[in-house]
């Protein structure tokens, strides 16, 4: 059974990523660490990791998506075994804003310019804490109709580790 280790930028996001993962692929078994956005911490999970794929999810929160992923591919590299261990096992999931835009684009509703996590803060009360609720009500399908680029990396990398 091949595996995957998920590094999040928090807990709830670890449960959310987790339950995503699952959905998609029930064959692999998955794992998650937390670690602020910039923290050296995240390449030590990684070199550490004997998992068949890394996941790093990271939120852009509106900057340059290709900027976010080449700044944390440095924090991975500097702790990574290998450039070919990087290479082989990496996969960064860079989000436009954060992981609620998925929540956002499968309830169809429009974020306006606001953080998605502010959109669902003003409509359903919304907290952080709530993430994970929301992982089995994702419509997989509105999310690859919408082309929601960070979904369609992050199932693509379940499906095959």
């Amino acid at each position: 059974m091949k595996s995957i280790q998920i590094i999040s930028e928090d807990i709830y996001g670890c449960d959310f990523f987790k339950e995503v993962a699952h959905r998609i692929n029930r064959e692999v078994r998955v794992f998650c660490n937390s670690a602020q956005a910039w923290s050296p911490k995240r390449g030590r999970i990684f070199a550490a990791s004997n998992a068949d794929l890394v996941i790093v999810c990271i939120d852009a929160d509106a900057r340059d998506p290709e900027g976010v992923e080449r700044e944390q591919l440095k924090i991975i590299k500097r702790s990574a075994r290998s450039e070919q261990d990087v290479e082989k096992r990496l996969k960064i999931v860079v989000f436009s804003y954060e992981a609620e835009e998925w929540i956002i684009a499968s309830m169809k509703l429009k974020i306006s310019g606001d953080k998605p996590s502010e959109v669902l803060r003003g409509k359903m009360g919304y907290e952080k804490k709530d993430l994970p609720k929301y992982a089995p009500h994702l419509d997989f399908n509105v999310l690859r109709e919408m082309s929601v680029r960070s979904f369609i990396e992050f199932e693509k990398a379940v499906k095959d580790p």
